[in-house]
């Protein structure tokens, strides 16, 4: 009895290396109560490995984006992708921006171009522009909140500046500018101190202050002669803005 009772005192935890209580049950290591769970450990027992591979089955079937592979927990690089696809089939497909298009007058008729519109663009720069925004801000934020949530915010954005657009114009509108500053806006108020170069300012701008700055740029331009939907920009912003507050408070 002493000499068993020594040797559960001899025995160490293989990580920390305090008085081990238990083993193992998957790689027979000795560990203490707080390293016993496989995970704490780097378990490599065969065990363990098969129940890991189940896990991992299930997250994927909850999660179906990872089945895209690369773009797995990164849906702001498969957006653009897409986003650029939908361009080029703008260029080869005769119709097919017609369908896709977001007519104010047709929504209740075609309530589908309140998402599709997103897809579409006026031409390489708009493209350009745009996928340069999304590059930048778009895994920021999708890393800050997860995937999910980040879809949420890219389309609910997109949806409101086209309802907001429908209400205010009649010409078509196209583009991801109402989703992109949704994610700009919700990005601004759950990391208001991140810094950004504005050209052609000298200096790094916090984001609430480019928040602020854009607002007031896009609210001075509605009614101008450029064909830009600066109250899309702007019921896009709203909508992130307001993502970002009930997403802080969680």
């Amino acid at each position: 009895m002493a000499r068993t009772t020594t040797r559960a005192t001899r025995a160490r935890c293989t990580v920390c290396g305090r008085p081990a209580t238990q083993k193992c049950k998957y790689c027979g290591d000795s560990l203490c109560e707080e390293h016993l769970p496989p995970e704490k450990h780097w378990c490599v027992g065969s065990g363990f490995d098969e129940v890991r591979r189940k896990e991992n089955k299930k997250e994927t079937r909850k999660n179906f984006g990872t089945n895209f592979g690369v773009f797995s927990h990164n849906y702001s690089y498969l957006l653009l992708l897409l986003i650029s696809a939908s361009f080029a089939l703008q260029l080869l497909v005769p119709g097919y921006e017609r369908q896709l298009v977001l007519m104010p007058a047709h929504i209740s008729e075609r309530p589908w171009t309140l998402v599709t519109h997103v897809f579409l663009h006026g031409g390489l720069w708009h493209l350009f522009f745009n996928m340069f925004f999304l590059v930048f801000f778009g895994p920021v934020l999708e890393r800050k909140i997860g995937s999910s949530k980040f879809l949420l915010v890219f389309f609910g954005s997109g949806i409101f500046a086209g309802l907001v657009y429908g209400l205010t114009a009649i010409n078509p509108s196209l583009g991801a500018s109402g989703a992109l500053y949704g994610v700009f806006g919700a990005l601004a108020v759950l990391m208001p101190r991140m810094r950004m170069y504005i050209f052609p300012l000298p200096v790094p701008l916090e984001m609430w202050m480019v928040v602020i700055l854009f607002a007031v740029l896009n609210f001075l331009m509605i009614g101008s002669a450029y064909p830009i939907a600066f109250t899309a920009h702007l019921a896009g912003l709203f909508f992130g803005l307001l993502a970002g507050v009930g997403l802080k408070r969680r």
